[in-house]
């Protein structure tokens, strides 16, 4: 089995390319609809990758800043087979993806 970084080299890309994808959010706050549709394609690409990283990922919501050297990725997720709900994932999860 091999590893990749490039999923974490392009979502690393993608926040520092559009800036207004980061998003600091406070509790149940989400992007503004303007800034989803004038991202659209960003948000596919995002959402692609996700897809085929997080199991059960359902949407993306927007990275969110953390600290000074890094972010997460702020999306929903299938928990169960019941609920879907919140996930911040670390950028450094994407580090070194197990690829086959």
């Amino acid at each position: 089995m091999k590893t990749t970084n490039k999923y974490y080299d392009r979502l690393i890309e993608l926040k520092d390319q559009f800036p207004e994808l980061t998003f600091d959010n406070n509790g149940y706050e989400y992007l503004k609809k303007e800034i989803q549709e004038s991202h659209k394609e960003q948000i596919e690409e995002i959402k692609t990758i996700l897809k085929e990283t997080i199991e059960g990922f359902v949407s993306f919501n927007h990275f969110k800043p953390r600290n000074r050297e890094g972010f997460d990725i702020r999306c929903q997720y299938k928990w169960d087979a019941r609920f879907v709900g919140v996930g911040y994932f670390d950028i450094n999860l994407f580090k070194e993806f197990k690829i086959d």
